[in-house]
């Protein structure tokens, strides 16, 4: 099954190379044709649909997260009431030479630890900030930010394997913080032959300008984001 996945990819390996990423991760193939691909991750109940998915498979309107890139999908799920839309998203994609990591002067890096979870709850300003669920991101391998040895920032992977739950403190940004993490996170994910991957909000202007310094590709069109109603 991952060969047939490999060779519906192969049409746009920008956009959907994170199906593959996605399977890897434990989802099954829910619909695969010519036109389209479903795949579920069940424990985690979010559903990726590239290209074309007829809505009658019912993954397509019975899971806790949706993702698709077919704006006619989102629509119409939307107008007949099984979702609303959480948010628009550019995808940013890796594809260089692993970047470096140049530390500011008094900065360092570690790994999160079970006991900066009251931290990072308390810091993380987006959806899944509770305590549950940053426990398992932190397992997973979510990387810290020390300046002058007091945590002032923090990145890792969701749970359906895309980078983000980037936050810095107020306090310490403009320091070039976000791109050591982001390179950080990056190396992380390409030693563990995971997909580096990121769905950047269409409204986060500074988001938006840290993947391209970074030298992230943009894939050249949203996905979108559906949750239900």
């Amino acid at each position: 099954m991952e060969q047939k996945i490999r060779d519906w990819i192969r049409r746009d390996p920008l956009g959907y190379a994170y199906l593959l990423d996605f399977y890897r991760r434990g989802a099954r193939v829910c619909w695969l044709d010519e036109e389209g691909v479903a795949l579920k991750n069940d424990v985690i109940d979010i559903c990726y649909a590239g290209g074309r998915v007829p809505l009658d498979v019912p993954e397509m309107r019975n899971s806790l997260l949706l993702l698709t890139d077919d704006e006619s999908a989102k629509d119409t799920l939307i107008a007949e009431g099984d979702y609303i839309i959480w948010d628009e998203f550019y995808q940013a994609l890796w594809q260089r030479e692993l970047p470096e990591i140049c530390l500011p002067e008094g900065v360092t890096l570690r790994p999160l630890t079970q006991e900066d979870v009251a931290f990072v709850v308390a810091n993380y300003h987006n959806p899944g900030a509770y305590e549950s669920h940053i426990r398992a991101r932190i397992d997973e391998g979510m990387i810290g930010a020390e300046v002058n040895g007091r945590l002032a920032g923090f990145i890792g992977v969701h749970q359906e394997g895309c980078m983000g739950l980037l936050e810095i403190l107020p306090e310490y940004r403009r320091l070039g913080l976000g791109r050591v993490l982001e390179s950080a996170i990056i190396r992380q994910q390409v030693g563990r032959g995971r997909l580096p991957y990121g769905h950047v909000r269409t409204g986060n202007a500074a988001s938006i300008a840290l993947q391209k310094k970074m030298g992230m590709d943009f894939l050249d069109r949203k996905v979108y984001w559906l949750f239900p109603d």
